[in-house]
């Protein structure tokens, strides 16, 4: 049982928010009272509790970890781009789009297959306001978490609150979403999975240890992305992965001391 329910003072606006919320994501509301977490968790045995506030939704899991959206390492890339640096998901993006003659002032579809904490696609759609952004995530809490977010969190700067709104997150894995998509339908689809080797430490990571989904990319994969992409494929990995072994990217973007970066894949050259 998936449950929802409010923090302990909360108004009768935010209960009834969290209500509708729960109708809405097929989960079951809980009136909270003054009940803690921890009994919470005790008296119906679930994986997670959501929990709504004035100042968003939490995540609460029985390890007492908890986790809310929050732009993480977005806000130091779009940080970077403002001031008129480099991004790598940015340019391998751009190498794709010039290659197809698409202009970055142009619309174009892009498919975020492992959103996460949506990091990735916040940036994607700050430099690239036309572009129309849809985001997968298998986990159910950091799928309602981030979409949750996406739809209600609100940054000083406009644009970037803009940014934000403009993205779609769905509940699903890429191996079922890519599955059932119409060849050549996403000019663009991303890749970020799961490290082979893991980021240690990693602390907006550490409360989601054992609730992400982990999926890997094979030739099956591979072969879907590259059909219904009508541009490219992008993968995001360390640079000697047995991934980029595999299946050698056409470009690899990436800093000249980075270990992590972009494989390009493009789609007129297959």
């Amino acid at each position: 049982m998936n449950i929802l329910t409010t923090a302990q003072k909360s108004n009768e606006a935010i209960q009834e928010e969290a209500k509708a919320l729960a109708s809405s994501m097929h989960m079951t509301y809980i009136k909270r009272g003054k009940t803690s977490i921890p009994a919470l968790f005790s008296k119906y045995q679930c994986e997670y509790i959501a929990v709504l506030a004035g100042s968003g939704l939490t995540i609460h899991f029985p390890e007492n970890q908890q986790h809310t959206f929050h732009l993480s390492m977005a806000q130091l890339r779009i940080l970077r781009l403002q001031r008129g640096e480099g991004e790598h998901l940015v340019n391998a993006i751009q190498t794709i789009l010039n290659a197809n003659e698409i202009s970055d002032k142009e619309e174009f579809s892009f498919l975020d297959c492992t959103i996460g904490l949506g990091s990735d696609s916040i940036v994607v759609s700050y430099a690239f306001p036309q572009a129309q952004i849809k985001g997968l995530e298998g986990s159910f809490p950091i799928w309602l978490a981030t979409s949750y977010g996406l739809a209600h969190y609100s940054h000083n700067v406009k644009s970037v609150t803009d940014a934000l709104r403009r993205i779609e997150v769905s509940h699903d894995t890429f191996e079922n979403y890519l599955s059932n998509l119409p060849d050549g339908s996403i000019d663009i689809i991303y890749f970020d999975p799961m490290f082979e080797v893991p980021v240690e430490d990693s602390p907006q990571f550490k409360p989601l240890r054992g609730h992400t989904v982990e999926s890997h990319i094979d030739d099956t994969i591979m072969e879907e992305a590259m059909r219904a992409a009508s541009c490219g494929v992008i993968i995001k990995e360390r640079q000697f992965s047995s991934v980029f072994q595999k299946y050698p990217p056409h470009q690899w973007v990436g800093g000249r001391y980075s270990r992590i970066g972009y494989g390009v894949y493009m789609k007129e050259l297959l």
